[in-house]
């Protein structure tokens, strides 16, 4: 995909022999709601399941998400790695949802055997996270069952902040960032989290610990409230942003390698041509651009993932293509239920990629709604709308820790922030348009569109919310 840094052999054979997405966006750019939403295919306005929501998944709702869709239809269905919604729903019957279990919930750490939440990867003979993960896909593949078809979902724990601070357990400047990761002991000489990417002169973006209220006034999202006073303050300072970085780096091509271990079992037991492989992210990250750090706004940055389809099936003209169509994080389970030949169900809001794949793409979707409902660390409620070259998005700071239906509609409500961006020109989203294009009928549109699209799936949200009985914390 043309980083300057990352070394990722194996993804990148995958991505030559399938076809990648280019412009990808996630439903929900924050982890927990972004996996629900992989898994029902629905975004968090219309699921009510969120880090600051009022809900949580229920039995109903599971029933029709894309597990427990395939193995009622016959599939061996595993999950391995981080679930990230257990922690308000299933408490302590989650591994019946599947066949094969051996996953942890919450914020795991890169060394799991000091955590309490990963108790069941315990007993495995690998001490880093990412290995370990590599041990179960070979035990699930080990115990699929010859005579059924299988699905496993594979949900890695990096990169991830809470593996970047552990690497060097018990260290807090280690934990911040400030000394490398690499002076613990058990690191040294290790392929990829000794001293990979260290000699490069890596570049750390230039906002880095720069205003942050340039981009994003301090009444709409006051970067002191969680970002830069906890959560993410590495990217707070040039020196452990730069840290931050390397392990970032080095925890992706720590993956890569267990991706390439994945392809090889499965060509040990002879599943490569017939086994799909669909690759993507639950969220992206800010690392110091626009002086700030984190996830849950709308930016590219925070907002499109890399998504890739390998399908041993594919033409040879086809394979190593991209498709820069507008795509959804809620189109992946769709695409998983069209594979298998089972009907996405009613409410399931995304489309399947495999008409892309085809080639057929005058029907596709020319716009695509975001949003990100999160009310945590001061983060105001965005919402917005890509449409061709432009990007519109609002925020509302409704100032509440959980927000109900009622915070969510904004019909008769002026925006307290807004921005406008050409990705065409200005791709790193640095050039806010909203006044240079006041009173003009491409923002008029813009907006009118964004508020339809908003209402529109409030409405959607009643009519769903009657039929799934949904539950209140």
């Amino acid at each position: 995909m043309g980083h300057p840094y990352i070394k990722s052999p194996n993804v990148d054979q995958l991505i030559k022999n399938g076809v990648r997405f280019s412009n990808t966006y996630v439903a929900e750019p924050i982890c927990a709601p972004s996996r629900v939403a992989f898994f029902t295919g629905l975004n968090e306005r219309m699921s009510g399941v969120g880090f600051t929501s009022s809900y949580k998944l229920t039995e109903e709702q599971w029933a029709n998400t894309y597990p427990e869709l395939l193995r009622n239809n016959g599939y061996y269905t595993g999950f391995i790695g981080k679930f990230g919604i257990e922690y308000y729903t299933f408490k302590g019957k989650t591994n019946s949802k599947f066949d094969y279990w051996r996953a942890h919930d919450g914020w795991a750490k890169f060394w799991p055997k000091t955590a309490k939440n990963c108790s069941e990867y315990f007993d495995s003979g690998e001490d880093i996270i990412t290995p370990v993960m590599g041990e179960s896909i070979v035990e699930f593949l080990d115990q699929a069952p010859s005579e059924k078809p299988f699905c496993l979902s594979v949900s890695f724990s990096v990169p991830h902040g809470s593996q970047i601070k552990s690497m060097y357990p018990g260290n807090k400047d280690a934990a911040d960032c400030m000394i490398p990761a690499n002076e613990y002991e058990k690191l040294k000489g290790h392929p990829f989290y000794d001293t990979l990417y260290r000699n490069l002169n890596i570049e750390i973006p230039k906002e880095t610990a720069t205003d942050p209220y340039v981009y994003i006034p301090k009444n709409v999202l006051d970067q002191n409230k969680g970002r830069a006073s906890n959560v993410y303050k590495y990217d707070y300072n040039p020196i452990s942003c730069k840290e931050h970085h390397i392990r970032y780096y080095q925890q992706i091509s720590g993956m890569d390698k267990v991706i390439g271990d994945l392809v090889a079992a499965l060509k040990e037991k002879g599943l490569t041509e017939n086994t799909i492989i669909i690759f993507a992210s639950d969220h992206g990250l800010l690392m110091g651009e626009y002086g700030m750090g984190g996830k849950a706004l709308l930016y590219d940055l925070a907002a499109k993932v890399p998504c890739f389809i390998y399908d041993p099936r594919l033409p040879e003209e086809v394979k190593g293509t991209t498709i820069d169509n507008l795509v959804s994080s809620l189109d992946i389970p769709s695409t998983i239920l069209d594979y298998a030949g089972i009907s996405k169900p009613e409410y399931m809001q995304g489309s399947s990629l495999i008409p892309l794949l085809n080639g057929e793409s005058k029907k596709w979707r020319k716009e695509l709604f975001l949003e990100s409902l999160y009310t945590g660390r001061d983060n105001p409620i965005c919402e917005g709308i890509v449409d061709g070259k432009w990007k519109y998005i609002r925020m509302f700071q409704i100032q509440k820790r959980k927000y109900s239906e009622k915070d969510l509609d904004f019909d008769n409500l002026k925006p307290d922030f807004e921005q406008l961006f050409n990705l065409q020109e200005d791709p790193m989203e640095t050039n806010n348009l909203v006044s240079v294009y006041e009173n003009t009928s491409l923002l008029k549109k813009l907006r009118k569109k964004t508020g339809r699209y908003s209402s529109q799936l409030n409405r959607q949200r009643e009519s769903y919310k009657s039929d799934t009985h949904t539950v209140a914390r």
